[in-house]
């Protein structure tokens, strides 16, 4: 559960500050979520990056990626 807050708190972080503006990555962002598929951090990233697509947080898509290795 911290970790989720904690999560959170640092995307809110980079989404308020004029600082995050000027910068937008020119790929495809992946969000690597050293966990298994299906568990909670997996669940809260494959929720969270259809609300950064949907409202605009960059011009690419965020793609959920469970690298083999981390679980």
């Amino acid at each position: 559960m911290i970790v989720v807050v904690a999560v959170i708190a640092g995307i809110l972080a980079l989404w308020g500050g004029s600082a995050s503006a000027a910068w937008q990555p020119t790929k495809p962002v992946e969000f690597n979520v050293p966990a298994g598929t299906g568990g909670g951090p997996d669940i809260m990233a494959r929720f969270l990056s259809p609300l950064f697509e949907k409202n605009k947080a960059t011009e690419q898509p965020w793609i959920v990626v469970n690298p083999s290795a981390s679980a």
